[in-house]
């Protein structure tokens, strides 16, 4: 069922700087709403996308999205606290996913129907891009040069992208201990179950 959950996107269009918890959030919604797949992907951290692919969140997207939108639309941001992970479970059932060792986290609360759910969301920070300063390096033709190896590299990296800007919030979902006995999960996973 979380495998289901999570297989929901694809990035072609700049995406909006997630610089707050409650703003991921609202990109969620928005991603149901415009039908978009890759805001989707936008939200969520390199934990889940190492655990579930790209293409099978794609994949997924068409099926899952009309599921859950009531639960997307109607649930709403109780607290946003910081969070400090706890020891990790090594016998958690696979399809759990943790989030980087070191990550800056938020605890998240959300509230749907009375219940309430903790989400664990993670900053990170996007890599430059490939013509920005600060990219590690630049394609000539068919050669990598990385900056220290060509004499003028700034004449290939012109644009500007500081690390503020590429700095988000993201999901790290399923997480075993929010997500173990959360009762907005199980309350999602009835709905999957029903229509199916």
């Amino acid at each position: 069922m979380l495998a289901g959950l999570v297989a929901t996107g694809c990035v072609t269009t700049p995406r909006p700087q997630l610089t707050e918890p409650e703003k991921t959030i609202d990109a969620v919604r928005d991603a149901y709403q415009q039908d978009d797949a890759g805001l989707f992907l936008h939200t969520l951290g390199k934990p889940v996308l190492r655990e579930y692919s790209e293409h099978i969140i794609r994949v997924g997207w068409g099926e899952i999205r009309p599921r859950v939108g009531s639960f997307v639309e109607q649930a709403e941001v109780v607290s946003v606290e910081d969070f400090r992970e706890a020891s990790r479970d090594v016998n958690v059932d696979p399809g759990f996913v943790w989030p980087d060792d070191r990550a800056q986290l938020k605890r998240v609360r959300l509230r749907l129907d009375g219940k309430e759910e903790d989400f664990l969301l993670q900053q990170e920070v996007d890599d430059a891009p490939e013509q920005s300063k600060q990219a590690d390096g630049f394609w000539i033709g068919d050669r990598y040069f990385v900056k220290r190896e060509h004499a003028s590299p700034k004449t290939y990296l012109t644009e500007d992208s500081p690390e503020d800007e590429r700095t988000h919030w993201r999901l790290v979902f399923p997480y075993y201990p929010f997500q173990n006995n959360g009762p907005l999960t199980a309350m999602l996973q009835k709905t999957l179950e029903e229509q199916n």
